[in-house]
């Protein structure tokens, strides 16, 4: 007897057993490894495309923060140039309000003036009015006979054209 033969080994038993095994082995490669296989690329396929799908969505945030906060600083700057604007307008405002009240003040003033010139002059007139009524009278008095109203007005008018040019001089 075969020394392996004692030990329980046998020839044909282990040809039948490797043939047996690699039939096993080209079968399982051929229906279970390669689909396996393509199963496990077509997920690390899909687990890269989600990985690089994060990082440009998280490109996108970033991108989109950035953006936010430049049209943030864009509404600031035209927010404070709207109140600068708004100011200056005030300020024109209260400007000419202040132009238009001197305007009617110096106007108000100027016919003031006016009207007390007229005024002082009519008081003036009257006056002078009543002067030559009583000039006339002290005079028909004094003289004793009576002039005639006109020689007496040109009489009192004349003295006085020379009391107002010696209260000049």
């Amino acid at each position: 007897m075969n020394p392996f033969e004692r030990l329980g080994f046998s020839l044909p038993l282990f040809i039948s057993q490797v043939v047996s095994f690699g039939v096993l082995l080209l079968l399982l490669r051929l229906f279970a490894y390669k689909p396996i296989m393509r199963m496990l690329d077509a997920r690390a396929q899909k687990i890269q495309e989600s990985l690089d799908a994060g990082e440009r969505a998280k490109q996108e945030a970033a991108n989109a923060e950035k953006e936010v906060a430049k049209k943030i600083e864009e509404a600031s700057i035209s927010g404070q140039k709207i109140v600068d604007q708004a100011v200056k307008a005030a300020d024109d405002v209260r400007h000419r309000a202040e132009q238009d009240a001197r305007k009617q003040a110096d106007a108000i003033m100027d016919k003031a003036r006016i009207e007390i010139a007229q005024e002082k002059e009519e008081a003036a007139a009257e006056l002078r009015r009543e002067v030559a009524d009583l000039a006339v009278a002290v005079a028909g008095k004094t003289i004793g006979r009576s002039l005639d109203e006109a020689t007496q007005k040109q009489i009192i008018d004349e003295a006085l054209k020379e009391a107002v040019t010696l209260g000049k001089s």
